[in-house]
């Protein structure tokens, strides 16, 4: 049985209890007046035993329950044989009766009591209340007292039970429609997703594909070295657009959810490649590395790419010319690098929207990683971040 099933219980007990404790008082001083001191003193022990039946209610609610109601109209049946005054000094101080009917109709509504014991107690209930009111020998007293007793108190109770479904049945429909209403917002978003996507490769790829086929045919038409060479890196340049390309459309289409790595997808290029190219492409570029390089993860290994390409090009568009330090610092379960620039001009562009290193900080910080970027006071940038060496792809 649960704590809060058991304080129920005590609580239940306890005022059924204070209400036939209330019951013996009142019993007592009518008996001192006279009345007949044995079916009176009886009421209150049947109202003492059935107090029991709450104990008991959950593992057998149609027992429980109809101990109660067979009580209450066992008591009214006694108070029969009583005379009009003594029944309606009875009658005004039962707190009991109203007590437990409320509680019998608690365990009929919502203690799954079968149909057929339910429509059996109801008739019992009925027949407490004729005999509540005592049709043969009415008085004002004795009608009002009887009917809140055995009439008006079941009937609130289940009012209440009825009441306590409605707000149950309203609450499963409001949970159900804001679900309904997640699903439609999810659905909507991924076909949004997916319409982008759609643009995105048919805006961009075409493009970038017929780059890269010109430049695949300056390298194999060029007359000199240096063009050859130039060629081709445009070339890769706009093949590792295109696969990138790919990669954010299968995001978008997939909703952000990573995809399985295809077993013969080419690597990462190392960093010192991109450092070469960058070098190759006449920035001053300087690569240092520290430690002994760790098995990294893919993911690792993507974002570290980035990281440091994003930093080469915003030196290369906002302090153009300027000399760049790429550091590598391999530890065992980590790697962190720092790329810095010094002040440079400003003969590309005026200004960035930062949207670049914002998605930088968002993708290393979704790996576990962090990424600090700012001036560093003397005219130049520093961007520092640290990753974990190998993270679940």
């Amino acid at each position: 049985m649960k704590r809060r099933d058991l304080l129920v219980d005590v609580v239940l007990l306890t005022v059924l209890s204070a209400a036939a404790a209330l019951g013996a008082v009142v019993t007592a001083d009518v008996v001192g007046q006279g009345a007949d001191p044995v079916p009176t003193w009886l009421i209150v022990g049947l109202q003492v035993t059935t107090s029991a039946a709450v104990v008991v209610r959950r593992r057998w609610p149609t027992g429980a329950a109809l101990t109660i109601v067979l009580s209450a109209l066992a008591q009214t049946m006694l108070l029969l044989t009583q005379p009009t005054a003594t029944v309606e000094s009875l009658m005004s101080a039962n707190a009991w009766t109203p007590l437990a009917l409320s509680v019998a109709v608690e365990h009929i509504t919502e203690r799954g009591v079968p149909p057929r014991w339910s429509v059996r107690i109801w008739v019992l209930i009925a027949l407490l209340a004729i005999a509540s009111v005592r049709p043969w020998e009415p008085t004002v007293g004795i009608v009002i007292n009887g009917l809140l007793h055995s009439a008006v108190a079941p009937l609130f109770a289940l009012y209440l039970a009825a009441r306590r479904r409605r707000l149950q049945l309203l609450q499963e429909r409001a949970e159900r429609a804001e679900r309904e209403q997640w699903w439609r917002a999810e659905q909507a978003r991924a076909e949004e997703r997916a319409r982008l996507a759609t643009e995105l490769h048919d805006l961009v790829a075409h493009r970038v594909t017929l780059m890269t086929l010109q430049a695949r045919a300056l390298t194999m038409n060029a007359l000199d070295d240096g063009t050859r060479r130039t060629a081709e890196e445009l070339r890769e340049n706009g093949a590792l657009a295109l696969d990138e390309l790919r990669e954010l459309v299968g995001v978008l289409r997939r909703g952000g959810q990573p995809a399985e790595t295809p077993l013969n997808e080419p690597p990462i290029p190392p960093l010192a490649e991109l450092v070469d190219a960058a070098g190759r492409a006449g920035q001053q570029v300087t690569f240092v590395e520290a430690g002994e390089s760790p098995e990294l993860s893919r993911v690792t290994g993507r974002t570290a790419y980035r990281v440091v390409r994003e930093a080469l090009t915003n030196a290369r568009k906002h302090a153009h010319g300027a000399f760049v330090t790429v550091d590598a610092h391999y530890q065992p379960d980590q790697i962190r690098i720092v790329v810095h620039n010094e002040a440079g001009k400003r003969a590309l562009v005026v200004g960035g929207s930062g949207t670049g290193l914002a998605g930088l900080r968002e993708r290393v910080e979704s790996i576990g990683g962090t990424l600090e970027a700012g001036p560093d006071g003397a005219g130049g940038f520093r961007l520092e971040t640290v990753m974990p060496a190998r993270v679940a792809s």
